[in-house]
């Protein structure tokens, strides 16, 4: 991710203000994330980004491989050795690499492949990434062309080609022939007392026998060697002259073939060669993505917002170095909220020594110039691509000349030559080196020229002017570190719109100055500094109390977030356990239908397996019709007369299963009132009959024992609103309601009546006075309507 050039002295204004920043040691975490040498060296490289449309392309690649890590998936990208000068030797016609650097080349290509495979399968999840690996070298046939010459241990294999395997069979048999003479003379030389060792081995390519050196002229043979000691010598003896010149010459004809398999492999890789090192690219880039996707997951690193407008937010940000010295909790980091914008562009950052003022201004710094890099700051981020310019540390020089001071107001310099509307600056404790009054001047007026130049800017001081000089410009906002006067130690809390103390007193006491030097210097100091600082101190308070009544407010609201959470989510038990039961049973009941019916398929099969007669089986039906029927007109004549219906009489509706108790007769005797599983409805007098199947017992038990599928109504309102009804349309209303509220198993349930004549109230309290599933009512409390509803309990 190359940025834009910049002109001489602006790169070398960014270079010192990176360098600042110490936004190298960053790099330097990430870097050692990598698995390659090239993505290690690129991520040393990185610098902050000008232009929004790269920069977010960069951000989007790095989140899609977060999530991939966080979700546990290993991203195949194996170390590989950087194979650039490899290949580029390769394009040289009748140039060769070695076999080892061949295997080099070969890591390069799988890795490229695995990778591009990888996003392919992935590309909806990361449609960025897959979208880089494209371009990826996928060579499949060169790749198998390497492994069929060279072996893992990366030596040319025997079947590299006919005439290599023709060689080195050679070479075999006659080293083979070569060690059996050899061990024929090394018995006869043991016997003769002139050995060293009884051992076989190798000078210069040639077979030697070890010898005692004051033997070496007993023996006809060349010396190839002595050994480190003086003791042996190493002689080719004149019998396998002629053998080892002969294996010498297969080894030559060996080294050449070799040679000449590894220039065709050499030439193959040429022809790919601009893939290969585009390839090579790619995955450098892939490794320095994947490696800050590491670094972002391991410190809880956030996506940075890149905007197009003005604005510059951050929320809860911390300091990255410190977080990665405090590896085990990063989150133990004290953060930091800070926003720019065309209203307010500065910050002026005051409070005592040690208290953290340049450690708040450098983590504003840093996640400025990580977001633009694309590295996930350790904390919410919004902007647009800047230029970050500082001026940090004393750079004071013996050898140029150069004060504390002198050599700031040369970089000051510097800054407002090259700084505009798309630079932030920071300056840390600017114009300190000189005379307060003229130093607390000279800052301002840098200060208005930075306002004037529309840049954003984070400014520490000691000085109270300065204080005063921020609080008469609305774009400049104060901004202090949080002191804790009882311990009379620093919070490290960043308290934005606060100014703060220096605690020079305080902080002077503390380490046993005399309290007469301190008395006197409070008299130097006068009662309108003085005023001043208790009125910040008193500010901090305000502002601590407030922050901390927030806080406990923020706690409470949580709490009773989750509890309402935890109230929905035993809601949603309560009602999936109900749909379980409800489910249940119907599956209960349909199995008992499947029983059924596979009990009437048996019978018949049984009847037509027994072949029996046709007359047999119709005097045999009826027969057991007359009984069933003789049955039925004994019980109907016990228990339903048949003449006519009356209330409380047993009925069926005709047609149907549905089964119910007469409660009334309308005055014309063509409508009846039916009580039916606890609901009351009306049905004409035509369509029902006596029930004379079935007592009121087994009524009562097809009711408990009939799927209640039928009969829930899980949507049921808990109030009815009667208001405007007439009371005979209010009652029917009611009666509906009431049933609803019993399909629906409530508990209880408000009936909005209305005051006016009370009138409604009467005839509604008739009605559930003599209601059976109405458990008890009553008029409802002043908070909830007074006497105009009423609250009903079920049983």
């Amino acid at each position: 991710m190359a940025a834009e050039p910049l002109k001489g002295g602006e790169q070398l204004l960014l270079d010192q203000s990176l360098g600042e920043l110490d936004f190298s040691r960053i790099l330097d975490t990430i870097a050692r994330r990598c698995m390659t040498t090239t993505g290690s060296e690129a991520v040393r490289r990185l610098v902050p980004q000008s232009t929004s449309e790269a920069l977010r392309d960069e951000l989007e690649c790095v989140d899609e491989c977060l999530r991939l890590l966080l979700s546990s998936d290993t991203i195949p990208l194996e170390r590989f050795e950087d194979v650039r000068h490899l290949v580029a030797r390769c394009r040289i016609e009748g140039n060769f690499i070695s076999a080892p650097d061949m295997l080099n080349v070969l890591e390069a290509l799988q890795t490229s492949r695995h990778l591009k495979v990888f996003f392919r399968d992935r590309q909806a999840g990361c449609p960025n990434v897959y979208a880089l690996c494209e371009p990826l070298v996928d060579d499949r046939f060169l790749e198998k062309h390497i492994t069929d010459a060279i072996d893992d241990t990366g030596m040319v294999r025997d079947t590299a080609s006919r005439e290599l395997h023709s060689i080195r069979r050679e070479i075999h048999d006659l080293s083979a022939r070569l060690r059996l003479r050899l061990q024929r003379i090394l018995k006869k030389f043991g016997e003769e007392d002139v050995l060293q060792d009884e051992f076989i081995t190798q000078r210069e390519g040639r077979f030697v026998l070890p010898l005692r050196v004051e033997s070496k002229r007993a023996v006809d043979g060349i010396i190839h060697g002595v050994s480190q000691s003086g003791q042996t010598v190493f002689m080719e003896p004149a019998e396998t002259y002629d053998m080892n010149n002969e294996l010498a010459i297969l080894r030559g004809r060996e080294q050449r073939e070799i040679i000449k398999i590894l220039t065709v492999l050499s030439a193959e890789i040429g022809t790919v060669a601009d893939s290969i090192l585009a390839a090579v690219e790619i995955l450098t880039r892939i490794d320095t993505i994947i490696a800050r996707a590491g670094f972002a997951a391991e410190y809880g690193g956030i996506k940075p917002v890149i905007v197009d407008d003005n604005e510059i937010e951050m929320v809860n940000v911390r300091h990255p170095l410190l977080a990665i010295q405090m590896r085990g909790t990063p989150q133990s980091v004290i953060p930091l909220s800070v926003r720019f914008n065309d209203s307010s562009r500065g910050i002026l950052i005051s409070g005592p020594n040690a208290g953290g003022k340049t450690v708040a201004m450098k983590t504003i710094g840093l996640s400025l110039v990580m977001s633009m890099s694309g590295i996930f700051p350790l904390g919410m981020c919004s902007l647009r691509p800047r230029r970050v310019m500082t001026a940090i540390g004393d750079h004071q020089s013996i050898e140029s000349n150069l004060s504390t001071f002198s050599s700031q107001i040369i970089r000051l310099r510097d800054v407002l030559s090259y700084c505009d509307r798309d630079a932030i600056v920071l300056i840390d404790e600017i114009c300190a080196g000189t005379d307060p009054a003229e130093g607390g001047a000279l800052a301002a007026g840098i200060l208005d020229s930075l306002l004037e130049r529309q840049a954003c800017f984070v400014v520490t001081t000691h000085q109270s002017s300065l204080k005063q000089y921020a609080l008469t410009r609305p774009a400049i906002t104060n901004a202090s570190l949080e002191f804790d006067d009882a311990k009379l130690q620093p919070t490290f809390s960043f308290l934005y719109g606060v100014p703060g103390n220096s605690y020079a007193f305080v902080l002077a006491s503390s380490v046993g100055l005399p309290d007469v030097v301190i008395e006197r210097a409070r008299g130097y100091l006068g009662e309108r500094h003085s005023e001043l600082e208790a009125s910040i101190n008193a500010i901090q308070q305000f502002r601590t109390e407030a922050e901390r009544t927030r806080n406990a407010a923020a706690a409470d609201y949580e709490a009773a977030r989750r509890m309402r959470q935890d109230a929905e989510e035993r809601l949603a038990e309560v009602r999936k356990r109900r749909s379980s039961v409800v489910g249940d049973a119907q599956r209960e009941a349909e199995d008992i239908l499947r029983k059924a019916n596979a009990l009437v398929e048996n019978t018949i099969r049984e009847i037509r397996e027994q072949q029996r007669a046709v007359s047999e089986v119709k005097t045999d039906f009826e027969q057991q019709r007359r009984e069933i029927l003789s049955a039925a007109d004994e019980t109907v004549s016990r228990e339903a007369p048949t003449s006519s219906v009356s209330v409380g009489a047993n009925v069926i509706i005709t047609g149907t299963s549905t089964r119910g108790t007469v409660i009334a007769i309308d005055q014309k005797g063509t409508t009846v009132t039916l009580e039916a599983n606890g609901i009351r409805f009306n049905v004409p007098l035509s369509s029902i009959s006596q029930d004379t199947g079935h007592t009121k017992i087994e009524q009562r038990r097809e009711r408990r024992q009939s799927s209640p599928v039928e009969f829930l109504k899980l949507d049921a309102s808990t109030n009815l609103d009667m208001r405007g009804m007439r009371v005979d349309e209010g009652l029917r209303a009611l009666e509906n309601f009431i049933n609803d509220a019993i399909l629906g198993t409530m508990s209880h349930a408000t009936i909005i009546h209305g005051k006016g004549t009370g009138a409604m109230r009467k005839a509604v309290h008739e009605y559930l006075s003599e209601h059976p599933h109405i458990s008890s009512f009553r008029i409802g409390t002043i908070h909830e309507g007074g006497d105009g509803i009423t609250i009903v309990e079920f049983r």
